[in-house]
């Protein structure tokens, strides 16, 4: 006999989510996740200037505001020829200064790391009682309880991370400085000086914390690693398009490199293949919005909303990539660019009983939370090198410098990706071009936010926003027959679980698999009557 379980809202993610569970025995049968809000921002933009479309859009979201804004420009500078994608999407080619690139690479680097850090420590930690950070940090800092990692951690990273976005995008949230041709803020000594301290301030942070998230992760691996399969597809569309190499900004290579891994197996990871956009359609059979089969998004009509369609039950869209589902975010990116599995040789090398990365090639709760946290580093960059990094249970030898070194993120020059861009800026030479913007013309922006693939497509007629396209992160996670629908199923339900400190926790397991996926629904889908809503958690 089958139970059903209700969760409504889901909390500690961004934006406003239903999940509807079916219960079998002791373990999730069925799983249904609704995105419970639809906003319209493509019907918005429709007949305005296209470069109104980026500080419109950034609204989408109140975390990856300026990576929408910064696609939105990619997207309006693709259609004037500003912006290209060369050698088969593999590169970009741009027009716009070198100080232009760098600082979007440097905005990006400093929204993905408070984002992932307001994930890894607010989101996601209570889920692990905080990985045992409390008792770590407060052996260099005042920290005895949650309020003070609030307020000498978190807060501290996530003001760190807004300031930098300031320096070189003049507000934040919502930054205003990336605009079709590049920002009109020049980068002098001062400025370079000021954003450099504000990472360095944060390695001190993570450079604590990180090896104690590390340890706690991976010695619990082989129970996380079985959690939260989802389709064993993958997808990145590139982040950090590199302007420093001797091609500099007529060919610029993905630091995390476009890609796509398709049918995974349980036992091996499917192979990287170019990327396409021509290949992305969607589909909104279980999608209130009356539109019929699937479309390509370069053709797809703006939303238009119906409640009353029929087997239907969510705002999200469903994105695929070659009629597949794909999982985005951290975990994708960086096997998009092998730079998990030359983790995983290295740790294998050292610890055989680690078989290589990821430990479930379908992803896994394990998986995303350790890519994530691989990211943070290897944008921040690390001065720890005690050799204080496990595996489960097993010393590794290895320092955060260690494995930075082996990855090449760390090198005589720079210190992380972040030092790198901020190191290469030119003191007072242009970061801005004058492009046309085109009175006819299409245009694609492809992002990674950091919750994932972010695409924007916009097509201008007559000097107007004709017909205008996003698709979130989360879309592709969330939609129906989706990575989390299906990571959710076989999903444990520990029916007689109990913590002294959280109490009942008999879905603690299916709050693992959920928050691996750091969902934005807010993204997701573009108010609805709160009347009528459900608020329930039944379980006979």
């Amino acid at each position: 006999m089958s139970a059903k379980i209700v969760i409504d809202p889901v909390t500690r993610i961004e934006g406003h989510m239903k999940i509807e569970l079916e219960v079998e025995g002791n373990s999730v049968k069925t799983a249904k996740n609704t995105a419970t809000m639809y906003r319209g921002f493509e019907n918005i933009v429709q007949g305005r200037d296209p470069r109104d479309c980026a500080p419109i859009l950034s609204a989408i979201c109140g975390v990856c505001h300026t990576d929408h804004h910064l696609n939105s420009v990619r997207a309006v500078e693709n259609a004037s020829g500003a912006l290209q994608y060369i050698d088969g999407y593999v590169n970009d080619k741009t027009d716009l200064p070198l100080n232009a690139a760098l600082n979007r690479n440097i905005v990006q680097a400093a929204n993905t790391l408070y984002s992932h850090a307001a994930h890894i420590f607010v989101l996601a930690g209570p889920d692990f009682k905080l990985y045992g950070l409390l008792d770590a940090l407060s052996k260099s800092l005042v920290v005895n309880n949650y309020a003070d990692l609030l307020k000498r951690v978190i807060i501290p990273a996530q003001q760190f991370m807004h300031q930098t976005i300031t320096l070189l995008g003049g507000k934040t949230p919502h930054q205003r400085g990336a605009i079709p041709g590049g920002t009109p803020v020049r980068p002098d000594i001062a400025v370079i000086a000021r954003t450099l301290e504000r990472f360095r301030e944060l390695r001190k942070i993570t450079d604590i914390a990180a090896p104690v998230i590390w340890n706690f992760v991976t010695s619990r691996a082989l129970v996380l690693a079985s959690l939260g399969a989802g389709t064993g597809n993958f997808l990145s569309l590139g982040m950090q398009p590199d302007p420093t190499t001797s091609s500099g900004t007529s060919k610029m290579p993905y630091v995390f490199s476009r890609g796509v891994i398709l049918n995974s197996s349980p036992q091996k990871l499917g192979a990287i293949e170019p990327f396409d956009p021509r290949n992305i359609t969607e589909n909104v059979d279980k999608s209130w919005y009356d539109q019929a089969g699937t479309q390509s998004v370069f053709d797809e009509a703006p939303p238009k909303p119906d409640m009353s369609k029929s087997g239907a039950y969510t705002w999200a869209k469903s994105p695929l990539y070659k009629g597949q589902s794909c999982e985005v975010g951290p975990l994708s990116r960086v096997l998009a660019a092998g730079i998990y599995q030359k983790l995983g040789e290295v740790i294998h090398g050292i610890v055989p009983e680690v078989p290589g990365l990821p430990l479930n090639p379908m992803g896994s709760v394990f998986d995303r939370t350790v890519a994530r946290a691989l990211e943070l580093v290897a944008l921040t960059g690390s001065d720890n090198t005690t050799k204080n990094l496990e595996v489960l249970g097993t010393p590794l030898n290895l320092s955060l410098v260690d494995v930075l070194t082996a990855l090449g993120l760390k090198t005589e020059k720079y210190n992380g990706l972040a030092e790198k861009w901020i190191l290469s800026l030119d003191p007072g030479a242009p970061a801005y071009a004058k492009i046309n913007v085109p009175s006819d013309g299409e245009g694609v922006g492809l992002w990674e936010a950091p919750r994932g693939s972010l695409f924007h497509w916009i097509r201008i007629k007559g000097a107007k926003t004709d017909n205008y396209q996003v698709v979130a992160p989360t879309t592709w996670n969330v939609h129906p027959d989706g990575p989390l629908e299906k990571a959710l199923v076989g999903t444990p339900i520990d029916k007689d679980a109990k913590d002294p400190a959280l109490g009942n926790m008999y879905l603690r397991k299916v709050a693992w698999v959920v928050r691996s996926f750091d969902l934005c629904l807010a993204c997701t889908v573009h108010a609805i009557d709160a009347n009528g809503s459900e608020a329930v958690l039944e379980f006979p």
